[in-house]
């Protein structure tokens, strides 16, 4: 989606800088497949203090001495801190895996059983526990239409309509 890559592109420009925190969720509808295709970004570094502090480890995210675990840990870190509601029922999460590209690491998610949505309701509290600065952007694309929504500490839930 251009929205979320432009954002993504302006945040990651000043990486090394990094003074606010920040992550990403695309959510797109597959009509064909019936899915929701879900994508995280999130700061590699955010990320790290936030497991390493939520599991009491001193894990190194990149170059980790057990890979397995830190996938495990990853995996349930981000379903934890993920709920997804369409049109008022909580959908259950398939999560496909992670893969790091340069200072983000890119989480991916599918949700099985969507043909249509009238109201989506997302929670998304990643990285929130660790920072009060926190925001999650959420951009949810549905019969080509994009809504977006901005979740912080105060405010970690919000719904979208898509009833015409």
């Amino acid at each position: 989606m251009m929205t979320g890559a432009i954002i993504w592109l302006l945040v990651t420009m000043n990486y090394n800088v990094h003074p606010f925190h920040i992550s990403v969720c695309e959510i797109d509808h597959n009509a064909e497949d019936k899915t929701l295709q879900v994508t995280h970004h999130i700061f590699l570094d955010d990320l790290e203090e936030a497991l390493n502090e939520k599991y009491n480890t001193r894990m190194d995210i990149i170059n980790p001495k057990d890979r397995n675990e830190r996938d495990r840990m990853i995996k349930a870190y981000v379903i934890s801190n993920f709920i997804l509601d369409v049109d008022g029922k909580q959908k259950g999460l398939n999560y496909l895996g992670h893969e790091i590209e340069e200072d983000a690491m890119y989480c991916y998610i599918s949700v099985p059983g969507i043909k249509k949505i009238k109201n989506i309701k997302v929670t998304n509290t990643i990285l929130m526990e660790k920072f009060d600065d926190q925001i999650n952007l959420v951009h949810v694309q549905y019969e080509g239409e994009i809504k977006s929504m901005k979740l912080v500490k105060s405010r970690i839930s919000d719904i979208l309509s898509f009833i015409k």
